[in-house]
């Protein structure tokens, strides 16, 4: 049942947050992402972006299988499935329950954590941290710059 429900946590991100190598990252100072926990990685690429339902997605790493996956809002995939909150995106604030997703291996079975979290975005409106609701992953990214809604 473990695989089954890491392998539908793979899915439901990469469909709602994998985009082509065209849309990579919105600015271009500081976009990156750090896993604290449970093991330090850092990535200094990826996207955020807010869909025009006021779904905030983002995903920084590879766009197959990111470092770090995570979205907010109404239209998330398998949202009602996982039991993550439906709330908007309205702006820096925390977010509690939604979907999460640290892959740390070469495939999404292996070294993967994830689940709902808490996410929040800092005053800056581009920046913000993580935690996963069991305490296993956690960690910092940045945007660039605020995500513009698509």
């Amino acid at each position: 049942m473990r695989v089954n429900a890491r392998a539908i946590l793979c899915a439901s991100l990469l469909g709602t947050c994998a985009v082509s190598a065209r849309a990579v990252a919105q600015g271009a100072s500081s976009v990156s992402a750090t896993i604290e926990k449970p093991k330090l990685r850092a990535v200094a690429n990826g996207f955020c972006r807010i869909l025009s339902d006021g779904t905030f997605t983002a995903n920084w790493g590879r766009s197959d299988l990111p470092l770090l996956a995570f979205t907010i809002g109404p239209k998330a995939s398998m949202a009602k499935e996982m039991h993550a909150s439906l709330a908007s995106f309205v702006g820096p604030g925390r977010y509690p329950d939604v979907i999460v997703a640290v892959y740390l291996g070469s495939t999404a079975l292996v070294d993967s954590y994830g689940g709902l979290g808490t996410i929040t975005i800092n005053p800056d409106g581009h920046s913000g941290s993580f935690k996963t609701n069991d305490g296993k992953a956690a960690g910092h990214f940045d945007c660039g710059s605020p995500p513009k809604r698509s």
